[in-house]
């Protein structure tokens, strides 16, 4: 959301917003019932202790509310409804299912010597710290009380235990870790907000929640190579649960990592990972609801653009030229003869590849097989070297060439996306 939107919202308030939160809050439904995932029974549990804590405040129990409703953050984020200014404040409907400006401030000042107000003053930081004025603000204030607390949980690790009645156990360094690095993205410092993910992995590297968030944010600066990126969300996929809302996401970047980078799979690879991606979307809005297209993540909608513009990838495969699939050495890329398959050149050495088209690199090769030995690589005047054998290859196989080079224009564009793929 933009400064502006945020602006509009604190100003009259999110109509549409509203709308929305007050019909969901009329007809609940429980995600665990739609599937086995520990997040949607969690999501479900959040949505309970919010809802009783949202109730405890407008009656004035401050003391019951505040951890209630910090509790319910901290399990999970999303069940958290909160709106800068009720469309109505006459509403009773509504102030008993949404968390306004008014009230979450309300609570902050109620007592500040709590572990529920140092929650409070993150999530005010996580709602409202990209309004201008006083947002940056309120981040740097929940970014010290977050050191805080994390200064004390190490020394006091008890109150992260399983057994914990401290705010339900939910206070740990590696949320406070996360919580962190997500108002540090928010201030652009993506560099030191992975540092923090990397702390709270160092605390629990199993916590996947920030791995996932490490990964994409390494993908969307640039700042590792597409063999890291891939190789951490293939572990992610590893550690999800099978309905968990994160795997379109991953299977995004394993798309789009694959099409960059030749030594990850094959284009059939990158296909079948698409094809995960449109399932787990498919999922996703089964469990939590159907969402417009715009309201998809960016990566998904970047993959689905560039299948849908770039054709039928696989015609590069169907013309024997398969590259690395992911079961095998990524370390070793494979190049292939264009006529008949081979993977080394004449007296052992490798078959050349094309040093402009990154998408087409291991189609024309410039070097005869110890098969097509009898002939000779000639040079031409472009800017690629084609394999001449002495035998025409049949019509199939012509009927194939013919067809990529028809779709050449469109592997080139291709490559110049992959540049700005994220």
């Amino acid at each position: 959301m933009s400064r502006k939107e945020w602006q509009e919202r604190c100003t009259r308030g999110a109509d549409t917003d509203y709308a929305i939160l007050k019909a969901k809050a009329q007809n609940p439904q429980l995600l665990s019932t739609k599937s086995t995932d520990p997040d949607a029974a969690d999501y479900d549990e959040a949505n309970e202790i919010f809802a009783s804590g949202i109730k405890l405040a407008r009656i004035g129990d401050f003391d019951a509310a505040s951890p209630q409703i910090a509790t319910s953050y901290l399990l999970d984020g999303r069940s958290t409804t909160f709106t800068p200014r009720l469309q109505d404040a006459g509403d009773d409907e509504a102030r008993n299912f949404i968390l306004d400006g008014e009230l979450l401030i309300t609570l902050l000042h109620h007592d500040e010597t709590t572990f529920s107000c140092d929650v409070l003053y993150i999530m005010l930081a996580v709602f409202l710290g990209s309004v201008q004025g006083h947002g940056q603000e309120m981040i740097a204030v929940a970014m010290v009380r977050i050191d805080k607390l994390v200064s004390y949980l190490e020394k006091h690790p008890e109150i992260e235990g399983p057994n914990s009645i401290v705010l339900g156990g939910c206070l740990t360094r590696k949320e406070l870790l996360y919580q962190k690095s997500t108002l540090r993205m928010m201030l652009g410092d993506y560099k030191n907000a992975v540092k923090d993910l990397t702390m709270a992995l160092n605390v629990d590297e199993f916590y996947t929640k920030a791995r996932e968030a490490r990964a994409t944010t390494w993908a969307a600066q640039h700042l590792k190579t597409d063999v890291k990126i891939h190789k951490e969300f293939t572990r992610i996929l590893g550690e999800h649960h099978v309905d968990n809302r994160g795997k379109e996401v991953a299977y995004a970047f394993l798309a789009m990592t694959t099409l960059g980078n030749s030594s990850l799979g094959t284009f059939r690879d990158a296909k079948s990972w698409h094809d995960k991606m449109i399932t787990a979307t498919k999922r996703r809005d089964e469990i939590y609801g159907k969402r417009r297209q715009d309201q998809l993540p960016p990566s998904v909608l970047t993959v689905q653009r560039k299948f849908r513009e770039c054709g039928d990838l696989e015609i590069f495969d169907t013309l024997g030229v398969e590259r690395m699939t992911l079961n095998e050495d990524s370390s070793k890329q494979k190049r292939a003869c264009l006529s008949c398959g081979a993977t080394s050149a004449a007296g052992g050495r490798e078959l050349s590849k094309c040093t402009q088209c990154k998408v087409s690199l291991l189609l024309l090769e410039g070097m005869p097989s110890e098969e097509c030995a009898t002939t000779k690589a000639e040079e031409t005047s472009s800017t690629v070297d084609k394999v001449e054998c002495t035998s025409k290859p049949d019509e199939p196989a012509q009927e194939v060439l013919d067809e990529w080079s028809s779709n050449f224009e469109g592997a080139k564009r291709l490559e110049i996306e992959l540049g700005n793929q994220f």
